[in-house]
């Protein structure tokens, strides 16, 4: 035992990887971080997180890992999910300052997670907690006013036949609300003449109106690839932290 614990931390060492941590999930959607990037990446982005606070020798965050695992590769883009190891020693102050007294713990940012351990269950509760920078159009009116809204800045615009917002929409919210404006109209809403002044005749239908310019989305309705088709629409570039 003493041997492999040897090997183990001289193999961190070499690598800088958690290898504690990292043999209790094997998901590459679980973000490993420490006390010193922590505030940083989770607190300072606006995207839900999920953290959970775990030892390596801990049976239940063992137990647990599967599950964390599949809800991360769910949540993929949409929520954070991280791990902290709480046994190592440059956690430890970190931990406890997180209130941290038992593994595995898991906490939500903002605010607290008390539901199963278990993948739906943390799916379910974060979706539902999800940060939305979407606002709505209700009307012809509202729709039609969009354009001059353009002029100042890009817009994503979403027709839909639901009445919520996908947890997806939200989350690319979330990645762009700095540098685009995000807008979703509801069919059975606004009527199908508000659709008509920018070409679309049936939901979902995703569009960026840029000034003058309309751009309709023709990609599968996936998370990376909506990703990737809004960036070149951002009026302003920066570098920021991302998990």
């Amino acid at each position: 035992m003493k041997v492999t614990h040897v090997l183990a931390t001289a193999l961190a060492l070499a690598t800088g990887v958690d290898v504690a941590n990292a043999a209790i999930f094997n998901s590459k959607q679980v973000k490993q971080l420490n006390g010193k990037n922590f505030k940083r990446l989770v607190q300072g982005s606006p995207k839900l997180t999920l953290a959970a606070f775990v030892a390596p020798w801990c049976g239940y965050c063992k137990k647990l890992a599967p599950e964390y695992d599949r809800a991360a590769e769910n949540l993929k883009g949409l929520v954070n999910l991280v791990a902290v190891d709480c046994d190592a020693e440059e956690n430890k102050s970190f931990c406890g300052a997180e209130g941290v007294q038992g593994f595995p713990t898991l906490k939500v940012y903002p605010g607290a997670y008390d539901g199963a351990r278990e993948a739906k269950p943390m799916v379910d509760y974060l979706t539902s907690r999800m940060p939305t920078f979407v606002k709505r159009a209700t009307t012809l009116d509202e729709v039609e006013a969009l354009k001059a809204k353009a002029q100042d800045k890009p817009i994503s615009l979403l027709f839909t036949a639901a009445a919520s917002v996908t947890p997806m929409y939200k989350a690319l919210s979330a990645d762009f609300h700095k540098t685009l404006d995000f807008y979703a109209a509801r069919e059975a809403k606004v009527g199908k003449e508000a659709m008509a002044l920018f070409g679309v005749d049936k939901v979902p239908a995703v569009l960026v109106l840029d000034g003058d310019k309309v751009t309709k989305y023709d990609g599968p309705l996936k998370y990376d690839a909506l990703n990737a088709w809004l960036k070149p629409f951002a009026i302003k570039k920066g570098k920021k932290d991302e998990l």
